[in-house]
């Protein structure tokens, strides 16, 4: 059997290891959090690049579409001026940029719902650095009581209480009822 000193001194070096352990832990999970909510808003960033490039071709095409329409009735003989042929232009621009809109509005929603995941990456970046620090602590807290169940357990007879229990019960008093007033 262990000296029960070494014994408590060796319970107090493992939480100590312990509790260090518990906060690098810690730290590590919020760095990878924090990383994860980059690569989110990186990717949010992206979306609305995309969006807009999507965006960008669609009035593009819908351009060249007005254009093919304006070949194709100017080549049948009809007029571009008359109200046919400009309600036709009309609702092709009118539906390409709704489609052009519709693109960036998608990307938006998209990119929306990466920051969101980036800010709950955050808070569980900070969660974890707490729970670390909570963990260490609490196991520094109770590593002095451990340390002396240990050294008790060892054979240790040195009390922090003052030797063998309370001064009253040393002196054989028992309270058979409570002081006046309480």
């Amino acid at each position: 059997m262990c000296e029960p000193t070494t014994l408590a001194a060796a319970v107090i070096g493992t939480s100590a290891l312990q509790a260090y352990g518990q906060y690098t832990d810690g730290k590590f999970q919020a760095s990878v959090a924090n990383q994860n909510a980059k690569i989110n808003e990186d990717a949010a960033l992206d979306a609305i690049n995309k969006g807009n490039a999507q965006a960008q071709e669609q009035r593009r095409r819908t351009r060249q579409l007005a254009g093919t329409q304006a070949a194709t009735m100017s080549a049948s003989g009809i007029d571009l001026s008359t109200a046919g042929a400009l309600d036709i232009l009309g609702d092709t621009a009118a539906m390409g940029e709704l489609d052009a809109l519709t693109m960036v509005n998608n990307a938006s929603r998209e990119a929306y719902g990466y920051r969101m995941q980036a800010e709950n990456d955050r808070l569980n970046a900070k969660m974890a650095r707490r729970s670390g620090n909570m963990g260490a602590m609490t196991t520094l807290l109770t590593a002095p009581i451990q340390a002396y169940g240990a050294y008790q357990l060892a054979g240790g007879t040195w009390s922090p209480f003052g030797g063998g229990g309370s001064g009253a019960a040393k002196a054989g008093k028992t309270f058979s009822k409570a002081p006046k007033g309480f």
